[in-house]
């Protein structure tokens, strides 16, 4: 090849990236390809590749040999993300047939099912029904793992390939966080097919089944991570971790209290798990389970209080409270005030044990009971307004207060022991004294 039609080839393949896996699909014809990449081409070469040049483009982006796409396109001298860019979009029209055979045929199906209707056991996802079948969603899954795999095979685990990995396993290597990455998707996939076929109807096997899945990523992950990486990726990454670190959101723990506490619930997790044992609809009583590990969580509680003092604990638990994260999170968005945040739940906690007073109190009628409702709910609305504004303040009754607005329509109110406020309405027709 000569110096001026690899110049030429260079300079084609790069105003026709978007059309590379058209071409190798079949999709677009070389004429076509050659004529849209005379805008970028040399006067000289007349708008056009030579028969020559354009039967080796075709040859080169027609290969189903990654590798050697790739070792030629660097020989050419392309910059690597054009190389990437390339492969990777050559890699894709291998099943660009496929996935549009798959999208046919769901839309096809999605056409002619009632709207009404599902199948038993179809998926859900986010409350929102699948569009696809579990055969067809586990072979895009498949297509999209080979992709993956193909392309941490051709380009390593570089930063585009493995961003979320980076992201979720800092503390790791990028090559070792990539592997990580892998066994997780793999062996998520395996437990979503298995849910699949069991159709939302579970039979007592199914629960070794998964529980199977679980210990074989388990063993594999201890294959890869040096003691030290699985404690840390323990800390950040299971179950435990992310409950405690919601718990967190609100309480300014230390790391070493994080740590501790950690230690405590995640032996309770690893007792009482609740993927399987307090999950079970394969005709297992659940209700002993439950009731143990309460229990045992009550022991736990006890343990944390003792270390952390009670006004720590407070704080602790307070911060586990849905409607405080739901006000940290109004603060950040909104920049509040560290004030306003305090006036705001202290508020809330007033409002509440003086509801709970009023509940107790037998001395008052159910009516007297409701006029003392209504006006402490408007007057807590009223104080929540003056610290939040009217707007944010509405938002956040609405979002996490719903047992204040419901306070004037009378009930029993009641605290549990996390400080959680839940007002039962009286059944209709019910009258007191």
């Amino acid at each position: 090849m000569t110096k001026s039609t690899k110049l030429i080839l260079i300079l084609s393949l790069a105003a026709n990236a978007v059309l590379f896996a058209g071409l190798a699909a079949g999709y677009v014809s070389i004429k076509r390809a050659s004529a849209n990449a005379g805008a970028a081409q040399p006067k000289e070469s007349g708008g056009a590749l030579s028969p020559e040049a354009a039967k080796e483009t075709k040859a080169l982006l027609t290969t189903d040999d990654m590798a050697a796409l790739r070792d030629k396109l660097r020989a050419l001298g392309l910059p690597e993300s054009m190389v990437k860019e390339v492969v990777k979009a050559r890699i894709t029209s291998r099943y660009t047939a496929r996935l549009r055979e798959i999208g046919n045929a769901a839309l096809e199906a999605a056409r002619q099912r009632p709207y009404w209707r599902r199948d038993t056991g179809g998926d859900f996802v986010g409350g929102v029904p699948t569009i696809y079948t579990p055969e067809q969603q586990k072979e895009m899954d498949k297509i999209n793992r080979e992709k993956m795999d193909e392309d941490r095979q051709l380009f390593g685990a570089d930063d585009t390939a493995t961003s979320f990995a980076s992201l979720r396993y800092a503390f790791l290597s990028p090559e070792k966080a990539a592997q990580l990455q892998k066994i997780q998707g793999d062996y998520q996939d395996l437990k979503t097919q298995a849910l699949r076929e069991m159709a939302g109807f579970r039979m007592p096997g199914d629960e070794a089944k998964l529980k199977m899945i679980d210990d074989e990523q388990q063993r594999d992950t201890l294959a890869l991570l040096t003691p030290e990486e699985k404690e840390a990726n323990d800390l950040r990454n299971t179950q435990t971790a992310w409950q405690l670190q919601r718990a967190f959101v609100g309480f300014n723990g230390t790391e070493d209290e994080y740590k501790a506490i950690f230690a405590l619930q995640k032996e309770l997790e690893d007792k009482y798990p609740y993927n399987y044992s307090l999950t079970s609809s394969g005709g297992v009583d659940t209700s002993a389970l439950w009731q143990a590990r309460s229990e045992e969580q009550k022991n736990i509680d006890a343990q944390i209080k003792d270390m952390l003092g009670d006004a720590r604990y407070a704080d602790y638990v307070r911060g586990q409270r849905r409607d405080y994260q739901s006000l940290m999170a109004a603060a950040e968005r909104f920049d509040l005030s560290a004030e306003a945040v305090v006036q705001t739940y202290q508020v809330r906690d007033d409002t509440a044990n003086e509801a709970k007073r009023i509940s107790d109190d037998s001395s008052l009628t159910t009516e007297q009971k409701n006029e003392a409702y209504a006006a402490l709910a408007e007057q807590a609305t009223a104080q929540i307004k003056a610290a939040l504004g009217d707007e944010v303040g509405d938002a956040y009754i609405n979002n996490a207060l719903g047992w204040l607005k419901n306070l004037p329509k009378g009930g029993t109110v009641t605290i549990d022991p996390k400080g959680n406020v839940n007002v039962t309405q009286p059944k209709a027709g019910k009258k007191g004294r």
